[in-house]
């Protein structure tokens, strides 16, 4: 018993000691509602450019409001040494009229990704503005969005 249980909490250690995201918060809208142009700020530190991330977009939605098979999104990074880059992306919440994800509290959550394989150019604070990308003004049954950012796994065998 001795000899197994140092191995028993090195193993715990482990496997609870996985790869956290580099970034992860949600934001909730006020009253389920969206507007154009108001995006939602994101800031994150990097203190790692060496490795590739996933970012990713999680929607939480009002079915019986929200009438689109997808979220677009505009995605606005600005960087710690001042650049900027900007880019599309879309959370799909159906497919082939069925909706995607699945149900949490009364809403449909479904996540989509925003960028993968994505590369920090320096080490410091970055700010990512996220808006709706539709033609609404108000885009109505929108409960949140949570943005992820995780280090991508490389496969040298590409």
């Amino acid at each position: 018993m001795k000899k197994i249980l140092p191995l028993l909490v090195c193993v715990l250690l482990c496997t609870a000691c996985g790869d956290k995201p580099l970034y992860d918060e949600e934001h909730t809208f006020e009253r389920n509602t969206w507007n154009r142009f108001t995006p939602e700020v994101f800031e994150m530190n990097v203190n790692n450019v060496k490795d590739y991330y996933h970012i990713e977009a999680t929607v939480a939605v009002d079915t019986t409001v929200y009438r689109y098979e997808q979220l677009p999104v505009m995605f606005i990074l600005h960087g710690a040494n001042g650049e900027e880059r900007q880019f599309y992306g879309a959370v799909v919440l159906k497919d082939k009229g069925r909706w995607r994800g699945e149900m949490q509290n009364g809403w449909r959550v479904a996540t989509g990704r925003i960028r993968s394989y994505f590369s920090f150019n320096k080490k410091g604070t970055y700010r990512a503005d996220v808006s709706q990308a539709t033609s609404q003004y108000d885009l109505e049954g929108i409960h949140s969005l949570r943005l992820t950012v995780t280090k991508a796994p490389v496969d040298y065998d590409l």
